[in-house]
């Protein structure tokens, strides 16, 4: 669940699209370089169980650091993105505000492991950076877990080369 969150949330940043006062984020269109640093915090009773080893090593998994290339165009950056497109999940992504500097957005997702709630915000600093946070709350039968993700994107130019649009 943790990488599917992750991966997705890494591809919103322009393209959150919910609403119709949506306005996309004054940025450039062309090939972005993206990095999720995330943080988990695991459930208590989750790591009771856990022999030391393997909770040493859950909690090292705890924070991670990606880095994908993502090639938005300018119709990606305006229209809809299919969030609901994993059949394994239900989400609901109410759209709180946007304007070509910031958008924000509540996540309220239901899957056979449990509940997600949660915030997405994301800023256009400049036509060629931008940054977000996502805060998830997941509640599942061993506890909640909490999920924070910073993002940071550059614009590297206007030439995709293999990397296919968003």
């Amino acid at each position: 669940m943790k990488k599917q969150v992750l991966m997705g949330t890494i591809l919103l940043l322009p393209l959150v699209a919910l609403a119709a006062d949506f306005q996309p984020l004054a940025l450039k269109p062309g090939l972005w370089e993206v990095t999720v640093d995330s943080k988990m915090q695991l459930p208590d009773a989750m790591l009771a169980n856990l022999p030391p080893q393997a909770r040493a090593a859950m909690a090292a998994r705890g924070s991670q650091s990606t880095v994908i290339k993502s090639c938005m165009t300018k119709e990606s950056m305006s229209r809809a993105f299919d969030f609901n497109n994993d059949p394994k999940r239900t989400c609901q992504y109410t759209l709180v505000s946007s304007t070509p500097a910031r958008q924000e957005v509540n996540v309220d997702c239901s899957s056979r492991s449990g509940k997600s709630t949660g915030k997405m915000v994301f800023e256009a600093i400049s036509p060629e950076a931008g940054k977000g946070t996502v805060d998830l709350t997941i509640d599942m039968a061993t506890g909640t877990m909490k999920s924070t993700m910073t993002i940071a994107s550059k614009y590297l130019g206007p030439d995709c080369g293999d990397v296919k649009p968003r």
